[in-house]
């Protein structure tokens, strides 16, 4: 009787809803939500680097990379972290997360022991208006491959607002640029948080170790809460001291090793002010940690300013003028072999046993060069070759 109905409609009509009655049923797929902060990448290593980025709305993660791979997570989530394997060696990346509008960058992977490749440090931004932004800039315009920082990213981690602005300005960077940060003293003004939040395991410390290419990154918290630790002073337990020790006993002896710390062994503010200068604990543990293995270089924050200088063979840079309020350092002090008190970053210029580098202002002059590793060999040499005559 049904179709009686529906067949008189027809021929008396042409009615639309003999159209819906008969026509299959089809279902809409829900729009991918729009990103709401980032991408950026982490953990960046042998074969895999971390793709991360937040969304208003609960969703599965999905990045497609190398043409045709689909890098996936198994739940829906706001805070995404998609790793991308097998990737090969020195080779550029482009990778595309599923949102509306997509979102598409791409990034160098770790290279090989004997190629040539650009480093970027900086830190201390602070949200201080456009300072930041200029720096960031900047620094984005050096092409590096990998991308240090010494901590302090906001005034207030507790603050979204702050966060959402730090991020907006780092946006260029981050696309295409691995990021490897250490913990500051305002990283913790919410108990650190939003930085586990957005740039580490939750499971794990803060403290860690990493293989790129030829160099041994060791990344230390000098504001440990678990040491007892607040946003005024610093800490650092036995736990993490044994930690360094152990890591680095394993290096193999031709390997650069960095250490990347917010507070580091020395620093000489023209003004002194309680909890700045440098910091005992981080000096003691680094220099039990040399003895294991030569350490080339210590790249801090804390202080707004650049300054390098070396303590009984230990080189250390202070680089922390990356938009918080500038400070003077004391270029007077005995062990300072350069300061400055400017908006700045450092790059650093490694290959095989090579390690060059300069401190550069916003406008690109340049303030400050050096050396941290050279030998016989031309550039790309065996880095077995490290420290010849």
């Amino acid at each position: 009787m049904r179709l009686v109905a529906a067949l008189l409609c027809l021929a008396l009509s042409g009615c639309d809803a003999v159209h819906a009655l008969f026509a299959p049923r089809t279902r809409t797929a829900a729009a991918a939500p729009e990103i709401a902060m980032g991408p950026w990448l982490l953990d960046p290593g042998p074969g895999q680097v971390t793709v991360a980025w937040t969304t208003a709305e609960p969703v599965k993660g999905r990045v497609w990379y190398l043409d045709d791979r689909l890098a996936q997570e198994e739940t829906a989530r706001t805070d995404h972290r998609v790793t991308l394997r097998s990737l090969p060696q020195d080779t550029e990346v482009r990778y595309r997360i599923e949102a509306s509008p997509p979102v598409a960058g791409s990034f160098l992977t770790a290279p090989g022991p004997k190629s040539a490749f650009r480093v970027l440090v900086y830190g201390d931004n602070r949200t201080n208006g456009g300072d930041h932004s200029l720096v960031a800039r900047a620094a984005a315009a050096e092409g590096a491959r990998l991308a240090l920082h010494t901590g302090d990213m906001v005034v207030n981690a507790a603050d979204d607002q702050l966060w959402d602005r730090w991020f907006s300005e780092e946006a260029d960077l981050l696309l295409r640029t691995p990021f490897v940060p250490t913990l500051g003293n305002h990283e913790i003004t919410d108990n650190g948080v939003s930085y586990s939040r957005y740039f580490k395991d939750p499971s794990r410390p803060a403290y860690r170790s990493l293989e790129y290419g030829p160099v041994h990154l060791v990344v230390l918290d000098s504001f440990e809460i678990a040491a007892g630790a607040d946003p005024h002073v610093g800490a650092v337990s036995d736990a993490q001291v044994a930690w360094v020790e152990e890591d680095l006993r394993g290096v193999p002896a031709d390997q650069h090793v960095w250490v990347l710390v917010h507070q580091g062994p020395f620093a000489h503010p023209a003004h002194m002010r309680p909890g700045h200068g440098g910091s005992e604990r981080v000096r003691l543990a680094i220099q039990a940690a040399a003895r294991r293995h030569p350490i080339e270089a210590v790249f801090a924050g804390h202080e707004h300013f650049y300054e390098r200088g070396e303590v009984d063979g230990l080189r250390y840079f202070v680089v922390g003028g990356g938009g918080a309020p500038l400070e003077e350092p004391d270029p007077t002090f005995p062990t300072v072999e350069s300061a400055h008190k400017a908006l700045s970053f450092v790059t650093l210029e490694v290959c095989g046993c090579h390690v060059t580098g300069k401190a550069k202002d916003i406008a690109g002059r340049v303030l400050d060069s050096f050396t941290l590793s050279s030998c016989k060999e031309p550039c790309g040499a065996p880095l077995a070759a490290k420290g010849a005559p």
